[in-house]
């Protein structure tokens, strides 16, 4: 075990993507790890990109919270020439986020309505059964309507005399 406390930032390592690594290291536990982004970023350009990618990973999931715009502007500051592919790192996770939040969504969507289409094909069938054939209008309002709509007239089914008293609300 080695205490990176103990040991000077520059003396961590001659290659700059193991000492960059070193200093997230020996300061993501601190405290004050925001007002050391600088120094830890310090080689971020002779750091390798898939490696830098790593680290600041590291430093924005780790235990101490670090805005994102002071860690995206410290690293404008030292890599100014790399500024749109930064950018593009930062803003890949909430699109990423973003995209499987939308798709999850829609996935309800998609269940609900397919839920509402069993339930209207259910209902359309039992009221069939037991008053014959359904009207065009009332067919497409059978299925047009909501789950609750089809919950609240299935109730009515079986104690309606007529078809229309199965959606009257009386």
């Amino acid at each position: 075990m080695v205490d990176l406390g103990k040991i000077d930032d520059d003396a961590l390592s001659a290659q700059a993507s193991l000492r960059t690594y070193l200093k997230a290291a020996k300061y993501i536990l601190r405290s004050n790890l925001p007002d050391r982004l600088g120094i830890i970023l310090a080689d971020a350009g002779q750091v390798e990109e898939e490696h830098l990618k790593v680290i600041l990973t590291y430093l924005d999931k780790g235990p101490i919270e670090v805005d994102i715009k002071l860690l995206r502007e410290t690293l404008l500051l030292l890599v100014p020439d790399k500024k749109e592919r930064i950018m593009g790192w930062f803003s890949q996770p909430y699109y990423d986020q973003g995209l499987v939040e939308g798709e999850a969504r829609g996935e309800a969507r998609g269940e609900a309505r397919g839920k509402a289409e069993g339930e209207a094909k259910m209902f359309a069938r039992l009221l069939e059964k037991r008053f014959g054939a359904i009207p065009s209008p009332l067919r497409e309002r059978i299925f047009a309507a909501d789950t609750s709509a089809l919950e609240a007239w299935s109730e009515r089914l079986f104690d309606a005399r007529d078809l229309q008293s199965v959606f009257d609300s009386n």
